[in-house]
Order: C-alpha cells, then sequence, then structure tokens
C-alpha cells in the first residue's frame, strides 16, 4: 500500500513537472525537451496528413484542417507557437493576411536540371494577374538572354505556411525559433501567402535555386538571369523582397520577388 502511494505522488509530480514545462512559455533560442517532443508531434501529424493528400492541394491546404489532425495539447501547442509576435524572434516585416487567394492559377509541376541533376518543381498556384506578368517577363527574358527561370515556389496557403514553420522548426533550425524566422515566415506573415501581392520563389532551367539540395544563395545571385530581373523585373510588377542587409530580419534571398501593381 505504502509502495502505490509512493509510485502514484511519483507519478503525479513527474506529470505536474512535465506540465509546467509545457505550460512555460517557449524559450526563443532553443525549446525545452517537453516542447520540443510536441513540435515533433505537430510536424508529423501534419506531414502525416499532407501526404494523403494529392499533390495538387498540398501547397493550399487548409489551416483548420491542419489543426483538427492535433490532440488538444498538441493543437494549444502549435497555437501557442504561431500566436508570437515575429517581432521578438527577429523577424520584422509586416502582417498580410490569412485570407485565402482567388483566381488562382494551377502550374503543373515541371522538371528541371541538367546532367547528373534533376528534379521536379512540384505543383505550384499564382493568382491570375500574377501570373499574366510572369509570362510576360518569362518571354523577355527569354528574348534577351535566351533562358528563363521558372516558379519553383507559387502561392501558399496560411496552412501550408504553417506546416512548413513546423517542417523547418524540426527538420533544420534544431527547435531554435529565432533561427527559424530567418528563414520561415509564420502564416499571415509570409508574402507567399498574400491573396494579391504575393511571392514567388524562382529558379533556373538547371535547378539552381539557392537554396535546394545544399545550394546556396550566391549561387543564384551569380546567375545571369538574376541579373537580368535585377534589371528588368519591375517592368513586370515583380520586386527583391529580401536584398542583402534588408530592415526586416530575413537572410539574403535572390530567388524570393514579391508581385506588386507598379505605383502601389
Amino acid at each position: 500500500m505504502k509502495y502505490s502511494f509512493t509510485a502514484s505522488l511519483i507519478g503525479a509530480s513527474l506529470f505536474i513537472s512535465l506540465l509546467i514545462l509545457f505550460l512555460l512559455p517557449p524559450d526563443y533560442d532553443e525549446l525545452n525537451f517537453v516542447q520540443k517532443y510536441f513540435a515533433n508531434r505537430v510536424y508529423q501529424k501534419w506531414d502525416k496528413y499532407i501526404n494523403t493528400l494529392h499533390p495538387d492541394e498540398r501547397a493550399i491546404v487548409d489551416y483548420d484542417a491542419l489543426m483538427n489532425k492535433l490532440n488538444y495539447f498538441e493543437r494549444k501547442f502549435a497555437e501557442k507557437i504561431l500566436s508570437i509576435n515575429p517581432q521578438e524572434i527577429g523577424f520584422k516585416g509586416p502582417f498580410y493576411s490569412r485570407e485565402k487567394a482567388k483566381d488562382l492559377i494551377k502550374l503543373e509541376s515541371k522538371k528541371i536540371g541538367s546532367g547528373d541533376y534533376w528534379r521536379e518543381t512540384g505543383v505550384q498556384y499564382c493568382p491570375s494577374h500574377s501570373y499574366e506578368d510572369y509570362k510576360r517577363m518569362a518571354a523577355k527574358m527569354k528574348a534577351d538572354i535566351g533562358t528563363v527561370v521558372y516558379i519553383d515556389s507559387g502561392y501558399r496557403s496560411p496552412g501550408r505556411q504553417a506546416y512548413l514553420f513546423f517542417y523547418y522548426l524540426v527538420t533544420s533550425s534544431n527547435y531554435v525559433l529565432k533561427e527559424n524566422a530567418r528563414w520561415i515566415a509564420m502564416p499571415g506573415y509570409s508574402e507567399h501567402g498574400h491573396p494579391v501581392n504575393h511571392a514567388i520563389d524562382f529558379t533556373s532551367e538547371e535547378g539552381i535555386n539557392g537554396f535546394n539540395d545544399g545550394q546556396t544563395p550566391d549561387q543564384f545571385e551569380a546567375l545571369p538571369e538574376y541579373k537580368w530581373m535585377l534589371e528588368n523585373a519591375e517592368d513586370f510588377n515583380f520586386y527583391l523582397s529580401y536584398p542583402k542587409d534588408n530592415p526586416y530580419g530575413v537572410a539574403f534571398e535572390p530567388w524570393h520577388w514579391h508581385w506588386q501593381k507598379k505605383g502601389n
């Protein structure tokens, strides 16, 4: 009887200790081990769900559908992380929108690369206004320098952005929120999710985008396509969002350009 009582007391104490660690405000320099566990659980459940979707649906996955895949504690943790003010973890960009874009055009996956390196862009989406400007820009680029850039990542729904935030937090950023914020925005703060002035990540025909498969930004920066865009993209309503030493706390992303109607 005494042993049973002691075991119950130890179990209750352990539960309370774990609960306290769960409830603690997250340390932006590294989550505690309980919070790491829940971050991993959220990522795994969302990843499993997204992989059940048709590839056409993954870029526009619904935010509420993702949240409904989580149990009570997982959902509370995900909501706590995604409610952090991004400025507290180093992102200084504005809030855009969590509304879904309308009039989206589906772009079929394109095989890109050369030699021994090939990959797929995956199915992408763009609002019709930005896609029409992209086509005009690509045609002019082709005429000028004989090559084009392709859309490697277009519009992303708030759900897709939430998934990516946890994906990179777990797989690349070692559960460090400050590091994660340098590379991936929270839903509502990503230009990729803006329903009008959305962003596009471009890639060269050879598959150089500056971040896939061990690539670095200077590889994209060295492309003649990038030089051409610096000189001409604004004529087609595309603007480089995150140049070097930008004021938003975001790493240099030469591949990342947003659409914005000239004069707005």
